[in-house]
């Protein structure tokens, strides 16, 4: 029991809780022991993986995350301003989706953690974080301790452990748990990325989506969006469009003017897969290495053959007719628009072998709904919230003549067999406008 405690807003740089105020102890609070089964030890509230692994920014909330350890890296050692610090990556897997999710321990909690594998062999480790936060590094979300907050449980006498442990030699999973030694590269492999970490959603229900989240799917590239242009003029510094004004191009980012620009690609792909079609921005460096060609080298290569301004360099089209796997993040724009989503590419897969991996692990079909129809796949193009990302006009992507934005096609869409048509559906719950698509047979 507490008495005489102050109360104030919870608006610290990290939140144990999303209460609205927090409580804080003062010089005559008093604390009496009180003995009641019914109030919870420790008080965890476990946080799902896919949650986590969905966020697309570093939360400020502090979670508590319970899983197996699957994976361990090498204690890591460096300087920081003079000072020593230490950190090691352990990998956590749950049961239930067989999600992993990487956490990293820094300082007495990797000690703690390395002291434990030493002085208590055993064939499972499962751990739980209390009180971690949730980092965002190249793309990838995982959790780490805080310097003085977080409680780190390994194989501890709770019941939270012990139910998890009981569960855990009852499921298919225990077999298959294997205590692997992990990279110290940052990076994960295309094999982790798509086919152990990622969160899988067909492109039907990206388009479903209401927050920004980061997920992966899978499907075929079947047309270039050529309407939009496929290049635009970048600051050399942050990589945002840039403005012309005059002789120089200014940087809204930056806040600064340059003589110079840098040529990065943004390619509209309309991806279709057995559920549906949209369109998906492929930026530069992905775009680079797929296509082995900078963007300012093949700009300049197109402009001096003559290159038509209303279409795109004959290289881009190896996109066409290729399946791929991709990760993407979906950021919501205005859920009051029919199409309120940008769904911008981060990494690409085309490895046959993870792409067969990846569809027998989720049951994929092959695309037999949508038609080869490069109208019908342009019919509900999300490029005008391309300028969004970009934050610049679409004919200020390229400085010549020669890229000015063309005009979008109005003509009637239509398939032979399928027609999709989009409808705007009120919300009981919410005033918000969902995006649904309704493919009806022609008669």
């Amino acid at each position: 029991m507490l008495e005489n405690l102050s109360v104030a807003l919870n608006s610290g740089k990290y939140k144990p809780t999303m209460h609205e105020f927090r409580m804080f102890f003062k010089r005559e609070t008093r604390v009496t022991l009180v003995e009641d089964s019914s109030i919870p030890l420790y008080g965890f509230s476990f946080v799902p993986f896919v949650e986590i692994l969905n966020e697309t920014k570093d939360d400020r909330r502090l979670v508590d995350v319970l899983g197996v350890v699957t994976g361990k890296g090498n204690l890591i050692e460096f300087k920081k301003e003079g000072k020593p610090c230490n950190y090691v990556v352990i990998e956590l897997e749950n049961i239930e989706g067989g999600l992993k999710l990487r956490c990293t321990l820094w300082e007495d909690y990797a000690f703690m953690f390395l002291k434990h594998l030493e002085d208590h062999p055993s064939e499972s480790y499962v751990v739980v974080l209390q009180f971690a936060k949730m980092k965002n590094f190249k793309g990838s979300v995982g959790v780490s301790n805080t310097t003085y907050n977080s409680k780190l449980f390994i194989n501890a006498n709770i019941p939270e452990i012990e139910d998890f442990q009981m569960r855990l030699k009852s499921s298919d999973s225990q077999q298959g748990i294997q205590f692997s030694q992990l990279s110290d590269h940052a990076s994960l492999t295309l094999e982790e990325e798509f086919l152990e970490r990622g969160v899988y959603k067909s492109i039907a229900d990206l388009k479903e989506v209401t927050q920004n989240s980061v997920f992966v799917t899978i499907g075929t590239v079947k047309d270039i969006e050529s309407e939009y242009n496929w290049c635009y003029r970048a600051c050399k510094k942050c990589s945002l469009g840039l403005k012309l004004g005059g002789s120089m191009f200014y940087c809204k980012k930056c806040v600064t003017h340059y003589s110079t620009f840098v040529t990065r690609y943004s390619i509209q792909l309309r991806v279709v897969d057995e559920t549906d079609s949209a369109s998906f921005i492929l930026f530069d460096k992905k775009a680079s290495n797929f296509l082995k060609i900078p963007a300012y080298e093949l700009r300049t290569s197109y402009i001096v053959k003559g290159g038509d301004k209303n279409r795109h360099p004959e290289e881009i089209d190896s996109f066409k007719d290729k399946k791929f796997l991709f990760k993407v993040q979906v950021k919501i724009q205005d859920m009051e628009s029919i199409v309120p989503y940008v769904i911008s590419i981060s990494r690409l897969c085309f490895e046959d072998n993870i792409i067969a991996s990846f569809e027998k692990k989720y049951q994929i079909e092959e695309v037999t709904l949508i038609q080869d129809n490069s109208e019908l796949l342009s019919q509900f193009t999300e490029s005008s919230d391309l300028l969004k990302v970009l934050d610049v006009d679409l004919a200020e992507y390229c400085g010549n003549a020669s890229f000015d934005t063309p005009s979008k096609c109005k003509g009637e869409m239509h398939s032979e067999q399928t027609i999709v048509r989009v409808a705007v559906h009120g919300d009981e719950q919410s005033a918000k406008k969902l995006r649904k698509v309704i493919k009806e047979e022609k008669n």
